[in-house]
């Protein structure tokens, strides 16, 4: 690892870790199309879910009394059933193919969460939450992003912002904790990964320190509009990058 990729996982982390403190969400959709410009596409994965999970436990005050468990039991199920086809992907994927996966998911989720208000429904069965669930599980275990389906789901149906941002963190916490383990049994946690994991941490904590003070002042509209736009032009230039069109 050189010390470039280095100082760009840093920072990266930083940007990924105020999304996530602010948002509830977003800390992998950032994370991951970024570091797969600066580093290879499997470590950054793996990387992202690492960082992604342990910036979880900071937040996790929000989640006591506002969370519904049987609809996270039902959501995580689902998740369980999608992570062994997402690991197949990972380890069957070439690296070109796997960017271009990547970027294309998270152009996609980027679309998606902006338009989420007017697309998200309110049925809340316990198919349509084992769909969301898998949909989540293969997509996360293959690119590290699988926030969007179960974001997109509870916006239809967690009005009220602490609920949605508390069932998020409930959500993730374990189902992340489930990808690093699959992460950890094929080998995709090699010292790489964790050295700059190491490395990241002082910014992910000092990233949701800095988000919990952006989340005070700023609208959640106007953010999740930066957040899509920063989503969406780090994944052009994934695209870019895995054509032979950068570098």
């Amino acid at each position: 690892m050189t010390a470039e990729t280095l100082a760009a996982g840093i920072a990266i982390a930083f940007l990924a870790a105020v999304c996530q403190s602010v948002t509830g969400f977003g800390f992998a959709l950032v994370m991951t199309p970024l570091l797969t410009v600066a580093w290879e596409v499997k470590p950054a994965v793996a990387t992202s879910i690492l960082l992604g999970t342990l910036a979880l436990f900071p937040l996790l005050g929000e989640v006591r009394g506002h969370v519904s468990f049987p609809r996270i039991g039902v959501l995580f199920l689902g998740f369980v059933a999608g992570v062994p086809p997402g690991i197949f992907l990972l380890e069957r994927l070439d690296a070109e193919t796997l960017q271009m996966v990547i970027a294309g998911a998270a152009i996609a989720a980027g679309l998606l969460l902006y338009l989420s208000p007017s697309l998200a429904a309110g049925d809340d069965t316990v198919l349509l939450r084992l769909t969301a669930g898998a949909i989540s599980g293969a997509i996360g275990s293959s690119t590290a992003m699988g926030g969007p389906p179960i974001v997109i789901y509870l916006l239809g149906r967690e009005r009220e912002i602490g609920r949605f941002r508390a069932t998020l963190l409930a959500f993730f916490l374990p189902a992340s904790g489930l990808t690093l383990a699959a992460f950890a049994v094929v080998g995709e946690i090699t010292q790489d990964v964790l050295l700059l994991s190491a490395a990241a941490l002082p910014a992910v904590a000092v990233g949701i320190a800095a988000g919990t003070i952006v989340r005070r002042r700023l609208g959640p509209e106007r953010f999740r509009t930066v957040v899509v736009g920063v989503l969406v032009l780090s994944s052009v230039a994934v695209l870019l990058s895995a054509s032979g069109a950068l570098g």
